[in-house]
């Protein structure tokens, strides 16, 4: 017969290995439903194989966004291959019950052997054994990746580099959404990976993600909640539903739509509708960036693509000028396109073109792969021929001729320029044009300019005269003090564009020539001159046609960027503030002094009447394209560094890591974190446990159950478990079945759990169960297990899988 209920102040005193059945009413399964018992019902064991499909389909969903800055399906193979490889290996590990963090060395494993076979094999032993080769490779694929990207425009053709790239970053994102999904049952975690690859289209082409790729990362993220509830991937659910599942839902899916539809609206640079129709320098580049960024994308650029060509009627190369910017206000800075006149025959009237003009040079253009927005044409134009009448306008402000439309390539058109007849004499006689309301927004100067430019400005210019020794000044300090890279700034996290750029600019002193033409150009507004950035490429070597004339061939790698000054009866200036740039103007010479002072130039820096470089300027090279400081300092010569002047900056030394050692060492660090963490993790419940347990300060229940907690993990750890329906005392006879001589302490625990279950038989009552009942236990266990069970239990605990007990 059994025992009656007990009453809610009376504790059951049934033997600790009755059945469950009468240990509270209701018959088995019937348990105390106190918070934090530990005997909430588990959830069931994840199901592996499910659980890596939902995450394949989840990847496969997440990557259709990327699809739209990429062309064509070039790198679905490859990403595929990667994902399964992964997959198929921390599935494996999970199947076979390795700790979590186990599971996830083997999915970075997995990983690295994936890239290896994939895009690696060739340098690799046997094909698929990494070695110090391959990951010299694979560095050098990934700055390959780095070059492409920053020199090409989205969509982005098929490249090995980025292949490689794209596999390593879905390959990472699989490993994360696997841990945090699987390993941590956190599925709403696991959407943040979604976003990842939504992030890498939404900031590289703006518009790319479609209304598809939304819908399908939507959809990802949807079947992440869903299914990992229905596949087991859940922490310990509880007796009545958590609250707020649906609100954290919503959460996640509107956390994608945020960072898909709104943080590329708020990132600058981003074509919303603050930007003009076809501002960047190519118009196959992603819209929103900006020329000066583009001049250094060309620069970069392993693809050495021919712009065009031209002739001359008097057989000299020119600057092929393309905008003008003169707002420095914004984030990025664009040339204007409104107040356009769209008749290109008021270019030869001189009251709509009142730049003072000089002898008159025509030129011929031939376009080659060209597909942009401005016109070549050297400064400064009075008339163009053969460009249609319809769809063309130009600047009466700067002279620049504009499309709306593009597609140029293989087209020609003629333009007759006439420069000022600039000269050394007539610049430095030149009134001061501070004063001119006209030039006002050539004077602006914005108010987030850093100080440290404008504190060198002011440095620079100190003692001189006139704006043009002012302006020789600033071109010479820059020219001097600085140095030539066009690698570094995209490195550091500073390519040109913006006050940032220029900020960090100041500091490193290094940069190239979207860098050196804004500095100067603000500089000379410090100093009162009227002041802007011109946009478009330098002049190149001569070469002979198929008629025996001559021509000039204008490049990708010819790109560059130079600062107009403005003096009253001269018109607009060009000078040349950039190191990597041999000569500069005849009216500009690069004086030895570090300031004008109307010397000329030696011979060798000096640029020929007509403004032509020097033979320096006009070899096979780009003249814009001089790699190091060091290259630039040897051919100036010892008598070019000014004595007053700062020695310049020498760039600190730097630790260079080869890739291979950076990967090993890391991986050896996650290898020895996986080995001890989880020991270290157990020990440190265990203890926290005793020390609740011994806590006299703590409710009894609270003790009670820390010390029932202990005892299913290290029961658990040895690989013994109960249902999670069972009552106490069932648990406890199935648990305890081969360890009969810990069951005096057993009983202790379990009559325990039940007199705080039931309640307290008194304010005085404690629970009767030491550290040492669950020291015996643990003894009993480790005494009965195989030496594989104790190493697992002592490295690799099992009760760690479940998550902590309250």
């Amino acid at each position: 017969m059994s025992s009656p209920a007990p009453s809610p102040r009376s504790t059951p005193r049934e033997t600790p290995w009755q059945d469950g059945a009468a240990a509270a009413p209701g018959g088995a399964g019937r348990t105390p439903s106190t918070p934090g018992s530990g005997l909430r019902p588990r959830s069931s064991r994840p199901r592996v194989v499910p659980l890596c499909l939902l995450l394949l389909g989840a990847v496969a969903l997440g990557c259709v966004g990327m699809a739209g800055a990429l062309d064509g399906g070039w790198w679905m193979v490859p990403v595929a291959a990667t994902v399964l490889t992964v997959l198929v290996v921390t599935g494996a590990a999970r199947w076979l019950r390795l700790p979590s963090p186990l599971v996830t060395v083997a999915g970075l494993a997995a990983l690295l052997l994936a890239l290896t076979v994939v895009h690696l094999g060739d340098h690799a032993l046997l094909g698929f054994i990494p070695v110090p080769d391959t990951f010299t490779t694979a560095s050098r694929l990934w700055t390959s990746s780095g070059d492409f990207v920053s020199g090409s425009a989205a969509p982005y053709p098929a490249h090995a580099g980025l292949a490689f790239v794209l596999c390593a970053l879905v390959g990472l994102v699989t490993v994360f959404m696997e841990t945090v999904l699987v390993g941590l049952r956190m599925a709403g975690l696991a959407c943040v990976g979604l976003l990842a690859l939504l992030v890498v289209p939404a900031l590289t082409l703006p518009g790319s993600v479609s209304p598809l790729g939304l819908a399908a990362a939507v959809l990802a993220a949807l079947a992440l909640l869903a299914g990992s509830r229905a596949l087991g991937a859940t922490r310990a659910q509880r007796i009545a539903p958590a609250p707020g599942g649906l609100p954290r839902a919503v959460l996640v899916v509107a956390g994608v739509l945020a960072v898909v539809l709104f943080v590329p609206s708020l990132m600058p640079g981003f074509f919303n509708g603050a930007f003009p129709q076809g501002s960047s320098l190519t118009s196959q580049r992603a819209a929103g960036v900006g020329p000066l960024r583009a001049v250094g994308q060309d620069l970069r650029s392993e693809q050495r693509t021919q712009r065009f060509s031209y002739t001359s009627s008097d057989d000299k190369p020119a600057y092929m000028r393309l905008l003008t910017l003169s707002d420095f206000s914004q984030d990025e800075w664009f040339p204007a396109t409104d107040g356009l006149d769209n008749d290109l025959s008021h270019l030869a009237d001189s009251s709509r073109n009142p730049v003072p003009r000089g002898t008159e040079t025509t030129t011929k253009v031939t376009f080659d792969q060209y597909d942009e927005h401005w016109l070549p044409a050297p400064y400064a134009p009075v008339a163009v021929a053969g460009l249609g009448d319809q769809g063309w306008g130009w600047s009466p402000k700067d002279l620049s001729v504009y499309s709306a439309a593009t597609g140029m390539s293989g087209g020609s058109y003629t333009v007759t320029s006439a420069a000022p007849p600039a000269t050394a004499e007539a610049l430095r006689r030149a009134p001061s044009a501070a004063s001119d309301d006209a030039l006002a927004d050539d004077l602006r100067l914005p108010a987030d300019r850093p100080q440290p430019l404008a504190d060198a400005a002011r440095s620079f210019t100190q003692g001189a005269r006139t704006d043009y020794d002012r302006a020789l000044a600033l071109q010479n300090h820059l020219r001097k003090d600085f140095h030539y890279d066009v690698n570094a700034p995209l490195a550091q996290g500073y390519d040109a564009g913006g006050m940032a750029s220029l900020e960090k600019f100041m500091q490193t002193r290094t940069g190239y020539a979207g860098h050196f033409a804004p500095a100067m150009a603000l500089m000379a507004r410090e100093v009162g001159i009227p002041a802007r950035v011109a946009v478009g490429y330098l002049p190149t070597a001569a070469s002979r046609d198929a008629n025996g004339g001559t021509s000039f061939s204008v490049g990708t790698g010819d790109a560059h960027a130079w600062p107009e000054l403005y003096f009253e009866n001269v018109g607009w200036v060009r000078f040349e503030p950039t190191p990597g740039v041999p000569s500069t103007p005849d009216y500009a010479p690069e004086s030895g002094q570090g300031q004008a002072d109307g010397a000329s130039s030696s011979p060798s820096s000096a640029a020929s009447g007509d403004g032509k470089p020097s033979d320096a300027g006009t070899s096979d090279k780009p003249s814009d394209q001089v790699s190091t400081p060091a290259e630039h300092s040897a051919s100036a010569g010892p008598s070019d560094q000014p004595e007053e002047s700062p020695a310049p900056q020498q760039a600190a030394p730097v630790l260079v890591i080869p890739w291979w050692a950076l990967a090993g060492g890391l991986l050896l660090v996650l290898v020895l974190v996986a080995a001890v963490l989880p020991r270290w993790l157990r020990g440190r419940r265990r203890r926290a446990r005793l020390t609740a347990m011994a806590d006299t300060a703590l409710a009894p229940q609270r003790r009670a159950n820390a010390a029932w907690d202990e005892f299913r993990a290290l029961a658990e750890d040895y690989g013994v478990t109960a249902p999670a329906s069972d009552t106490p005392r069932v648990a406890a006879r199935r648990l305890a079945a081969g360890i009969p001589a810990a069951t005096p302490c057993v009983e202790r625990l379990v009559e325990d759990l039940e007199t705080t279950g039931y309640g307290a038989p008194g304010p005085d009552w404690t629970p009767r169960t030491t550290p040492e009942d669950l020291a015996r236990v643990r003894d009993e266990f480790r005494h009965r297990a195989s030496r594989g069970q104790r190493f697992r239990a002592a490295w690799w605990p099992a009760s760690l899988r479940t998550g902590p007990r309250r």
